[in-house]
């Protein structure tokens, strides 16, 4: 039995799919790996084979850089296909303080709940802990005699998650669980503050662009729209008359300040992908609209390679909200695919959440006795395909509440972006490279 165990989170995008292994004996230990995406589209999955082929080659990629084979893992589910649904748990408290028993008890009768026969639970969110009334951020250890839970309840269709767990089986992989990708997020980019007093975070993709409020511990509203950095190369390739591979290249040098053209061609490059940008973040600024009475909301934290890939953002997008507007570009991460905000926010949030405890012991016992199978035989795909592909295990998904432990909370000072900037840099002999 290998001494080391990690936390595999898994983001199944439309331009790659990225995954993250995070240390259960150091949580400052993370390596990433990614690769191109296929068998999906922004429609959803089209082709399990060609998705699942795509996940063994990123999973491989990764189990090299963590010397140990892997068989289970944590995948983002993203907001647009899912659905909330307010729910609250309830436990009495057996001996005189609570327990992981009680947090667990409570959690399975937040879920027991009538949902629509074509649904399925894919998360769920904490958002307060109750001891005899009184709110805790932990309650483990709190004398009391009744636990009580706030939750939203995350679910999706299961047509779509059976699709997940179909190309997962058919990669020799298990899912350990499911966690909202914006939330995962959260848990990197936003404070316990943010979270509390209301902060806006969007996810700039390949084809999408997703805006999701957080306010009250709780996820408030999210929207989307059809549009990404595909839509910018898409741009070029039609105004410069090139092939979408050329386009591309030159997106790449202009976001890279790497682009050797004349001054002609490089103005006109610019225009075209200052005029996309600004009507990505016009869908963005619509959005803060909506709250813009709201005074608490104060952030606006941008992600994703769509619009975060280019260093001179600031230069193509002049924000006029009045909320401070934050790009995480690749001088604060260095690069979005070597240390991947969605599956890494997965992996350290499974680390940090109180209720995800018997989710991660289920993952290690899980991940151990496969180690012990495949050291005395094989499995054909075809019977580990038949094996776990419909072993649902929604009872102990993921929550993404997005809580920080105390040793966090330096993550409450003012100047937030410059605190992760240093906490990156602190990774950075530790994050494997691409």
């Amino acid at each position: 039995m290998q001494t080391d165990n990690f936390i595999i989170g898994l983001d199944i995008g439309t331009q790659y799919i990225k995954a993250s292994a995070s240390s259960l004996q150091d949580n400052t230990l993370m390596y990433g790996s990614v690769v191109e995406s296929q068998g999906t589209d922004k429609n959803g999955i089209t082709d399990i084979k060609a998705l699942s082929s795509a996940i063994k080659k990123v999973i491989n990629k990764l189990e090299v850089k963590i010397s140990r084979n892997i068989s289970t893992a944590f995948v983002c589910i993203q907001p647009e296909y899912v659905k909330l649904i307010d729910t609250q748990g309830h436990a009495s408290v057996i001996s005189d303080e609570v327990t992981q028993y009680e947090i667990d008890k409570a959690l399975d009768g937040a879920q027991l709940i009538s949902l629509e026969p074509d649904e399925e639970i894919v998360d769920v969110i904490v958002n307060k802990y109750y001891v005899d009334d009184t709110a805790y951020k932990d309650p483990l250890g709190v004398k009391g005699r009744h636990l009580d839970i706030r939750a939203q309840l995350v679910t999706a269709k299961k047509e779509y998650v059976e699709s997940i767990y179909d190309a997962m089986a058919n990669a020799k992989l298990k899912v350990a669980g499911t966690g909202l990708g914006s939330v995962a997020a959260s848990s990197l980019l936003l404070s316990r503050r943010d979270l509390q007093n209301g902060a806006i975070l969007v996810d700039t993709g390949a084809n999408m662009t997703r805006a999701t409020l957080f306010k009250d511990n709780r996820l408030v509203d999210s929207d989307v729209i059809n549009l990404g950095g595909k839509s910018i190369t898409r741009d070029i390739a039609i105004v410069m008359k090139t092939s979408l591979l050329e386009a591309e290249e030159v997106k790449k040098g202009y976001a890279k300040d790497q682009l050797t053209l004349d001054d002609e061609k490089y103005n006109l490059i610019e225009e075209i992908i200052k005029a996309r940008v600004e009507e990505i973040m016009s869908f963005v600024e619509r959005f803060c609209e909506k709250y813009a009475a709201d005074e608490g909301i104060k952030k606006v934290v941008i992600y994703g390679g769509g619009l975060c890939g280019f260093t001179n953002i600031n230069k193509l997008y002049k924000s006029t909200m009045n909320k401070s507007t934050n790009f995480v570009t690749s001088d604060i991460i260095r690069d979005d695919s070597v240390f991947n905000i969605q599956s890494g926010g997965l992996a350290y949030h499974l680390l940090t959440a109180i209720h995800c405890k018997g989710a991660i012991d289920e993952m290690v016992r899980s991940d151990n006795e496969s180690v012990d199978e495949r050291s005395k035989e094989a499995m054909s795909d075809e019977d580990f395909f038949r094996k776990y592909q419909n072993q649902f295990k929604t009872q102990k998904e993921t929550d993404t509440e997005g809580g920080y432990d105390s040793d966090d909370d330096y993550l409450e000072e003012e100047n937030f972006f410059d605190k992760i900037r240093e906490w990156f840099i602190n990774f950075k002999n530790k994050i494997i490279n691409k």
